[in-house]
């Protein structure tokens, strides 16, 4: 059995290939078939699709910040806009490349698995991947169509899927075995989120001990109106509700933009 099938686990019970029976009751093997496919385009491991059902219901629906990334003219001009706003300061002084550095400075190199949640087109998946830093790169995204934008990059710069594995995914549940990946990057994510708290404890139990969580985030005054945003306090005490160590975790404010650092 590969690496990727010992890591990559059901939405809703959260056990790998090797744990689950022969015939699963619980989703009639449709775990079992995606995780088949591998290596695939992209497999859908929401806990919706695993059970079956064509939308999540009621009690799942996802809010605007979420949803609006599922329209297919938000991932077409996601890297044709952003980045030049980025680069100027929104995010780091130097956009993407400068916390291109941040991030492989923190998590340092030959790790086997760095899983990139809310991935959204792949601009820093890709980039860990190209870096030859690291054996395999997991892309994770709610947005199908973000994920088709990714499948079409990755064609054009000639990354494999032997070097980024694509699933569509709930941040709420993870599917993801607990204590399987090395570093997490959740980048400009969590004011995206429906519940930053559940995210991130998810984010928690799937860094193995040791492992490293850097995430950037949106601070108030930003008005929480389409998307929630955060004071640096509140961040903190998510980070510490979530399992994190007050030790182990580190925040930091550039103007609106916060930038997290956490070790499991």
């Amino acid at each position: 059995m590969s690496m990727l099938q010992q890591i990559i686990a059901c939405p809703v019970c959260r056990k790998a290939k090797a744990e689950i029976p022969l015939q699963c009751d619980g989703c009639v093997n449709y775990f079992k078939n995606e995780l088949a496919k591998m290596p695939s385009p992209l497999m859908d491991l929401t806990p919706w699709a695993v059970l079956g059902t064509v939308e999540e219901n009621k009690d799942n629906a996802k809010p605007l910040r979420t949803e609006l990334f599922r329209f297919p003219i938000i991932p077409f001009l996601y890297e044709r806009i952003l980045p030049p706003i980025w680069a100027l300061g929104l995010r780091n002084l130097g956009g993407i490349d400068t916390e291109f550095q941040l991030v492989t400075d923190f998590f340092g190199q030959n790790l086997a698995i760095v899983a990139d949640i809310s991935c959204g087109t792949g601009i820093m998946a890709r980039r860990l991947a190209l870096s030859g830093r690291y054996k395999h790169i997991i892309a994770l995204d709610y947005s199908e169509s973000m994920l088709a934008q990714l499948q079409q990059k990755m064609k054009l710069e000639g990354i494999s899927p032997s070097q980024i594995t694509i699933i569509r995914a709930d941040v709420e549940a993870l599917p993801l075995a607990s204590n399987s990946i090395d570093a997490i990057y959740a980048g400009a994510a969590m004011h995206c989120w429906k519940n930053a708290v559940e995210g991130i404890r998810n984010i928690y139990r799937v860094l193995l001990p040791g492992g490293k969580l850097f995430a950037t985030t949106f601070l108030k005054p930003f008005p929480s109106i389409v998307f929630r945003f955060f004071s640096l306090q509140e961040l903190q005490d998510i980070m510490l509700t979530a399992g994190f160590k007050k030790d182990n975790v580190q925040l930091q404010s550039r103007g609106l933009y916060a930038t997290i650092w956490c070790i499991k």
